[in-house]
């Protein structure tokens, strides 16, 4: 039963980590009316030269900050290539966070592009002018113009897009394009950049991320969102008009590209229509994004046991909100929990305590009705009838905690809010516990890692407490692959939860002095 119960545990933490790896003083707003659009000097569009795929040195940026962001415009399609989180830092670092940062001007943010490729969007220089909260980007073709009309906030990390394309011409004109919603994320970690992804509500149904196998992926319908995400941080747009379908695609080096296509056009002569666009850019924070009031918290996902991550996330912040610490916080929910599922754990131990009790009893049966398996099995069940005995109850209560634990490792993975968090000698509890040591080691670099080094201890302890518990009722057999087990599984949980974030190392470690404690008080008792 003991060697069962482990496997459980084993396979269990060896799913959630291949799984991981496998998918894995406020401003004024101003309120934009049409009659407010600009008028700048018109370009000769039968001069233009498309403009190469990285900008000329006579790009013009304009920056724009916020009480929340830094925001990095080019008159080179007249759209966004970087944006910086004032709220948030840079690992080891003062200076603001960089979220996006493009160097392709096709992929620019907001940058829009005609689907048939015939009108030189992308590539053109805009002209500027500003208002207060406000930066409008103008291009004149030879029968349209364009205007893009931006609208910052101070009080959330949106952006607002009002497009305007005007038919100057005596004809009507069709026109169908694309808008980049998402490119040039930074992850400056390299084991989160797995973690990069795209999806999309289309339909009313929510679209999880696809890796594209002929480097583009679509998903024809109405567009509510697109989100192009990072570990912690989120590009999210919504469109507001009558969309084609989303899509995504891997840009040079591997860096996911999203964007919405909207549906073909119909512009009457010396006439315009007007699409409007919100971008978030931001913490991925149910908080924040619950502030916009766009269905965006539906980007967040904990995965099949959601609802079990955000009641624990709940659970966390309460603590927090008490004690003002987040590792204290972790520890504080890592005895509420046990607590709470003592009464199975207590179960668990009980029933396996039964089961190696009986242990002789079983092996006389298994001679006594050895060429009788039907007469064997009729008896077992007798046995277990008689003592009360669940064959199933040392690995039901195991199994029944194994979804808060999987929920509450994708809660403590994506949680923000541990990010940058410290608690005693751990600098950031989003990341593993790296102290630095005098010597560079192999595999292991001028790094340590204490926690999981410390759980590997606890385990091996937790084990010979636990030979205990379940009585010397056990053959030769059994004992030797105890001493297996032994040294066997607190390795390979060392190796699984080396590189974790320290949180979630934190808690394990927790989790086991206390199953050791409680472990410990049943042997006394029995």
């Amino acid at each position: 039963m003991e060697k069962r119960l482990i496997t459980a545990v084993t396979l269990s933490i060896i799913v959630i980590v291949m799984f991981q790896f496998l998918f894995p003083a406020p401003k004024k707003t101003v309120v934009v009316k049409p009659e407010e659009r600009a008028i700048v000097k018109e370009v000769d569009v039968k001069s233009f030269v498309p403009a190469p795929s990285i900008p000329t040195e006579n790009e013009k940026e304009s920056v724009v900050t916020t009480d929340r962001s830094i925001v990095t415009f080019s008159d080179i399609g007249g759209a966004v290539k970087k944006l910086e989180l004032k709220q948030h830092k840079k690992n080891n670092s003062t200076e603001p966070l960089v979220l996006v940062e493009e160097k392709d001007p096709s992929r620019y943010i907001f940058s829009i592009k005609d689907s048939l490729g015939v009108l030189p969007l992308e590539f053109s220089k805009y002209s500027i002018s500003t208002k207060p909260d406000q930066v409008i980007y103008t291009l004149n073709l030879k029968d349209l113009q364009i205007v893009k009309q931006y609208t910052l906030h101070n009080s959330n990390y949106t952006i607002e897009l009002q497009l305007f394309i005007k038919n100057i011409s005596a004809q009507p004109k069709e026109l169908t394009y694309q808008i980049i919603s998402g490119s040039g994320v930074v992850e400056p970690n390299i084991a989160d950049k797995r973690l990069i992804e795209v999806t999309a509500k289309v339909d009313g149904k929510t679209v999880n991320f696809k890796r594209p196998k002929n480097n583009i992926i679509t998903n024809p319908g109405i567009v509510s969102w697109v989100a192009l995400k990072t570990r912690y941080f989120s590009l999210i747009m919504k469109p507001f008009g009558q969309t084609k379908q989303q899509f995504h695609n891997f840009a040079a080096g591997e860096d996911l590209v999203a964007g919405i296509e909207m549906d073909r056009i119909t512009i009457p002569a010396n006439s315009f229509i007007e699409h409007k666009y919100l971008l978030y850019a931001g913490p991925s924070a149910a908080s924040e994004l619950k502030k916009i009031g766009m269905e965006f918290e539906e980007t967040i996902n904990y995965g099949f046991f959601g609802w079990i991550a955000k009641a624990l996330l709940f659970m966390l912040g309460l603590c927090h909100s008490i004690v003002k610490s987040w590792g204290l916080s972790i520890i504080i929910l890592s005895v509420l929990l046990n607590i709470l599922l003592f009464p199975l754990t207590l179960k668990s131990f009980q029933s396996m305590q039964k089961m190696h009790e009986l242990h002789p009893q079983m092996e006389k049966l298994k001679v006594q009705f050895k060429d009788n398996p039907q007469k064997l099995n009729k008896e077992v069940m007798e046995l277990y009838k008689k003592y009360k005995i669940n064959p199933l109850g040392g690995c039901l209560p195991l199994l029944l905690q194994m979804p808060i634990f999987i929920a509450l490792y994708q809660a403590l993975t994506k949680s923000i809010d541990l990010r940058g968090a410290s608690f005693l000698w751990i600098k950031d509890l989003s990341m593993p516990d790296a102290v630095a040591i005098p010597a560079t080691l192999p595999l292991i670099g001028n790094h340590i890692n204490i926690l999981p080094l410390a759980m590997v201890v606890l385990m091996i302890f937790q084990q010979k407490v636990s030979t205990k518990v379940m009585g010397s009722a056990v053959t030769e057999e059994q004992k030797q692959q105890q001493k297996m087990m032994l040294v066997i599984m607190p390795i390979m949980f060392g190796f699984i939860f080396y590189s974790m974030p320290s949180g979630m190392v934190l808690y394990w470690v927790v989790n086991t002095l206390l199953t050791i404690v409680e472990q410990s008080a049943v042997l006394k008792k029995t």
